[in-house]
């Protein structure tokens, strides 16, 4: 006959599994995009280009004046893990969000605001101002 395990000794196993499924449901909800598509390699030129992942930083800049956002609003395309550093000016006050990633910036009229970060979660997050709502780029992770 088997003997049988009090429900005490299973607690730490349930306890477990109650964290990896927290995990899981975390970060689904943190890549809030659309699933990502295969990102072709290349580079990076402005707000439309493709970049493939190295250990190279991927510039990101981006001119905000009169309301217009230059170059004009695209996808830009990284591999999952690269390493993106978003450069904003803009002739007005505004904040400066990248959603999915949850990461602002505080734009000062004249001075260029810098965001650096490693594209780990996947998927096509919205780059925007808040107080303008001008769209800036998607940032598509794959």
């Amino acid at each position: 006959m088997r003997a049988r395990r009090p429900l005490a000794a299973l607690a730490p196993a349930a306890a477990l599994i109650a964290a990896l499924i927290a995990a899981l449901v975390a970060a689904l909800v943190a890549g809030c995009g659309e699933p990502a598509a295969p990102a072709p390699a290349g580079t990076a030129g402005g707000p439309s280009g493709t970049a493939a992942a190295s250990p190279a930083v991927v510039p990101i800049t981006v001119t905000v004046r009169g309301g217009r956002v230059t170059p004009e609003p695209g996808r830009i395309t990284v591999d999952r893990g690269a390493r993106v550093r978003i450069t904003v000016t803009s002739d007005a006050p505004d904040e400066f969000h990248l959603h999915g990633y949850d990461r602002a910036l505080d734009l000062r009229p004249g001075s260029p605001a810098v965001l650096e970060l490693t594209c780990d979660v996947p998927g096509v997050f919205e780059a925007e101002l808040h107080h303008s709502g001008a769209r800036v780029f998607e940032l598509q992770v794959g």
